[in-house]
Parts: C-alpha cells; sequence; structure tokens
C-alpha cells in the first residue's frame, strides 16, 4: 500500500470522523443563552481543526507524486501486520480502561492500564519504567485533575483510593 494511499485513507476516516463529532455537538450540547463560546465551543472547535487537517492530508495525499513502487512494497510489508496489532491492543485497552473506571476508579485503572500498554503494546520489560509509569501518571494526573483543577474523577466502588 502507498503512502499516499494511506493518508486518504487516514484522511477519509478522520473526516468522516470529525463531522460525526460535529454533528453530534451540535446535537447533544445546548448553546448557552446569550453568549457566543458556551460549553459546546471547545467540542465544536476541536471537531473543525480535526476536519481542516484531514483535509489538509487529503489534499497533500493527492498533490504528491507517488514515490517508486519498490521501497514501498518492502516498507508496507514490515510495517502493516505489527502495527494493526499495535491499534487493534490499544484500542482494546481503552475499551478496558473504561469498563475498570467505575468499579475500581481512576488511580488503580488507570495505573492498571498504562503498565498493560507498557507490556504488551510497547513491549517495555523494565519494572521500574512500568511502575514508575503507570503510578506516576495515575497519581499525576489525579493531583493535577482532581486537587489542583477541581475535576470529578471518578472514585469507584470496590476500590477507593482518594487522599
Amino acid at each position: 500500500m502507498s503512502e499516499n494511499l494511506r493518508n486518504r485513507i487516514s484522511g477519509t476516516v478522520l473526516l468522516a470522523v470529525a463531522l460525526v463529532w460535529i454533528v453530534l455537538v451540535y446535537q447533544t450540547i445546548a448553546p448557552s443563552p446569550g453568549t457566543e463560546a458556551g460549553p459546546r465551543a471547545f467540542p465544536l472547535f476541536f471537531g473543525y481543526v480535526l476536519a481542516v487537517l484531514s483535509l489538509l492530508l487529503l489534499f497533500q495525499s493527492f498533490r504528491t507524486p507517488a514515490l517508486d513502487l519498490e521501497n514501498e512494497t518492502h516498507d508496507s510489508a514490515t510495517v502493516l501486520p505489527g502495527g494493526l496489532t499495535a491499534v487493534a491492543m490499544t484500542i482494546g485497552s481503552f475499551v478496558v480502561y473504561g469498563m475498570l473506571l467505575e468499579p475500581f476508579g481512576f488511580i488503580p485503572s488507570t495505573a492498571f492500564v498504562v503498565a498493560a500498554i507498557l507490556l504488551f503494546v510497547l513491549r517495555v520489560r523494565s519494572v521500574l519504567v512500568i511502575a514508575g509509569m503507570s503510578i506516576g501518571l495515575s497519581l499525576g494526573c489525579y493531583l493535577v485533575f482532581g486537587k489542583l483543577l477541581g475535576t470529578y474523577l471518578p472514585p469507584g466502588n470496590i476500590i477507593t483510593i482518594y487522599f
């Protein structure tokens, strides 16, 4: 698969996601009365940015000439199978993360999923790196978002770890 074809497929999928995102924001988030910037300003902004960037990717894929086929087939054969596995495992870990948030809460779920991604997707084998990243990221996000910014983070039904 050539790089231009990959960019066209990626740009088309991202454009579809952006358009669905924009429509869903308009349908689900009501505008605040009397002001332009309300609760749906940032979600709409991100949808429009994604749409513009995906259109740029699409236009660039049609403007750049195709590279020689010999190099592309060699690169595609070595990158594609492992890349699809990593993408599938990452998406699966986000699904598992969503299912773990309610019963276990933010801190244990985040630590577990970060450790699983490091171990199985990124193939990190250092116990110190896995422990440091998973505990540091979960506690750091909790302190920044939960304490500093005052954002609600799920406490969990089975395990409640908040101080």
